[in-house]
């Protein structure tokens, strides 16, 4: 594998030369030459996303995104900003035996929260929330990234792919296409949650088909012992409406002698994606 490759997807390389940023790319160029490549392109998933990036704008809990760089005539890929620590997943499976103190992982969950109340605030459905794609830094602070799979808001974009089946909201009656994306994203959302409070994620090690039907019969594990174990829960049960609620008691949970100026971002994230319900 070429030295520069830091991590690999379905259909990108992402690589790092100046150990600041990362190219995001199916091919990868480096001194005039081509050292690794995909064998489909991807400069339609690549355009959507930098597209993506523009809508959500800066934002403490989203990676930044410098934009789309033709790495050699006809190709391009995405800089964006590197993560020190990696990804949320492989860091907790890279520390399994020390993870950081419940505060901090509390601490962790809220930036999650508020990433993705800025998301849905800007009128963007994720759609591939996981640990995979959150990303960690010093301090064990979290942005979310990787959304080639996102949706905007007006667009007619196609959904490329389905939530992982650890995150992935149970249909309870209703045809798959028919669940409501907000509390698809909210799902996901507390599945994230609570893969970083327990420091594994839901039903670790179980096959897909098994987490489906446990899903399914809305059989989840437990979250006794566990900071905001009630907030997962509720958002597992479709309990709330919006990310922003979630925030406000994430926030209730990590500084409760602060309740009276506690916010829940700008209170716009459940209107931003009512159309896609």
């Amino acid at each position: 594998m070429w030295y520069s490759i830091i991590g690999m997807g379905a259909s990108c390389f992402a690589s790092s030369t100046d150990g600041k940023t990362v190219l995001k790319g199916y091919e990868i160029w480096e001194g005039g030459q081509r050292r690794a490549a995909y064998a489909r392109s991807c400069e339609e998933t690549l355009a959507r996303e930098d597209q993506v990036y523009r809508r959500l704008g800066p934002h403490p809990q989203i990676l930044t995104c410098y934009g789309l760089e033709e790495v050699h005539p006809g190709v391009h890929a995405l800089r964006l900003e590197l993560a020190p620590l990696g990804n949320v997943r492989q860091f907790i499976e890279d520390h399994v035996l020390s993870p950081p103190s419940m505060q901090e992982r509390l601490q962790m969950a809220l930036d999650v929260a508020h990433g993705l109340a800025h998301i849905h605030a800007r009128g963007v459905q994720h759609a591939d929330l996981s640990c995979r794609n959150l990303f960690l830094f010093p301090g064990y602070r979290v942005k979310a990234g990787d959304f080639g799979a996102s949706r905007i808001e007006g667009c007619d974009w196609v959904a490329s792919l389905c939530e992982e089946a650890q995150y992935e909201l149970p249909c309870r009656g209703r045809d798959f296409d028919d669940r409501p994306v907000r509390q698809r994203e909210i799902f996901a959302l507390e599945a994230a949650i609570f893969e970083v409070m327990a420091w594994e994620g839901p039903y670790q090690g179980l096959d897909d088909a098994e987490i489906d039907r446990l899903f399914a019969c809305d059989a989840f594990p437990s979250v006794e012992g566990l900071l905001a174990g009630d907030i997962i829960l509720g958002c597992w049960m479709e309990e709330y409406d919006s990310v922003d609620d979630v925030v406000l008691f994430l926030r209730k949970v990590l500084l409760p002698k602060d309740l009276g100026t506690a916010t829940a971002g700008n209170g716009n994230g459940h209107h931003a994606l009512n159309h896609l319900d």
